[in-house]
């Protein structure tokens, strides 16, 4: 009798044990997964430029670059870029917020579709430009609709010649000038050694492919969004991190916009470059959009493809047309 209960309590010793031997193993296994799935060294903050550059585009994406340098938890930031550009002071002041971001924190660009014009001005400052072999660069340059010739009359007075037309021929030109330089000049100092183009090369604001673009220093890499925020976090020193979408502080989004979809066109409608000229008076409009957007007569392109948009707010936008 002894000896038989000597037998089971040597059985249930060695069960015991097993038991704890295989408890450790698993635990060993699940616990630096559970440790990686839960730690995070900071965040990518991702932000879209999608659409007509305008003053309320450069509001928008102004605020979320703003939310990233005032955000602790936000180490980086990546630009996406769908755009061909707008207003000549709405991507600049677009430039100047994502200068000083850059100041501030690793800034790393994505060119989706395009970033040409003032899209392109906006996200010079970034550390890193990653384009698709496909995507559209460049197209640096400045345009405007001259101005009408217009004279005082007896039904109009002015204290100055230029205060009905705001401009005489030479002075037109010499700010449409002045303007083109202090596009050139970020360029060619933002992008450094790293730009192949002489000023001579890039005034001729030509439009290039990803592929091109990265062969003359006007992008950086081969790659997409995804390559874009691995990029920002080793540039922030992340090996665990979050990816978070900014959106505009108490703005509607936009569900869908593409390449010159202006965000404050009515319904969201696609718009060819007349939509940014100003017909309301004489003064000239100046834009940083590709010189492709106008006709051989100096008229904007009449829309020839159609594009659906929606907003949040509203049922399904109109479809509208642009040309390429």
């Amino acid at each position: 009798m002894l000896s038989k209960l000597a037998a089971v309590l040597r059985r249930a010793s060695r069960s015991y044990v097993l038991f704890i031997a295989i408890g450790l193993v698993v635990g060993l296994a699940i616990a630096p997964v559970a440790f990686q799935t839960t730690e995070s060294d900071g965040t990518v903050a991702v932000i879209p430029l999608s659409g007509g550059i305008t003053g309320g585009t450069s509001s928008s994406v102004g605020s979320m670059l703003e939310q990233a340098r005032e955000n602790p938890d936000i180490d980086a930031v990546v630009i996406v870029a769908n755009s061909g550009g707008g207003s000549a002071a709405a991507s600049e002041e677009l430039y100047l917020q994502a200068k000083r971001t850059a100041q501030e924190m690793p800034v790393v660009a994505s060119v989706d579709a395009s970033a040409a014009s003032g899209a392109y001005y906006t996200i010079a400052p970034s550390d890193v430009i990653y384009a698709k072999p496909a995507s559209l660069v460049g197209s640096v340059g400045v345009l405007a609709n001259a101005p009408q010739s217009v004279e005082p009359n007896e039904f109009i007075g002015t204290t100055g010649s230029n205060k009905l037309s705001g401009f005489d021929d030479r002075g037109f030109y010499y700010l449409l000038e002045n303007l083109g330089n202090s596009f050139y000049n970020a360029v060619e100092t933002q992008r450094g050694d790293r730009l192949e183009l002489s000023r001579g090369e890039l005034a001729q604001a030509k439009i290039y492919s990803g592929t091109q673009a990265v062969e003359n220093g006007m992008a950086d890499r081969i790659g997409g969004r995804q390559a874009a925020v691995t990029a920002a976090a080793e540039e922030a020193g992340l090996e665990n991190y979050e990816v978070r979408t900014l959106r505009p502080r108490g703005e509607t989004v936009f569900l869908s916009r593409n390449n010159y979809l202006a965000a404050d066109a009515p319904n969201g409608q696609m718009v060819s470059s007349d939509y940014f000229m100003n017909t309301d008076d004489n003064s000239p409009t100046f834009l940083m959009l590709p010189a492709s957007y106008l006709g051989n007569d100096g008229e904007a392109v009449e829309p020839t493809t159609s594009v659906n948009a929606t907003r949040t707010t509203t049922p399904p936008a109109t479809t509208a047309e642009v040309r390429p």
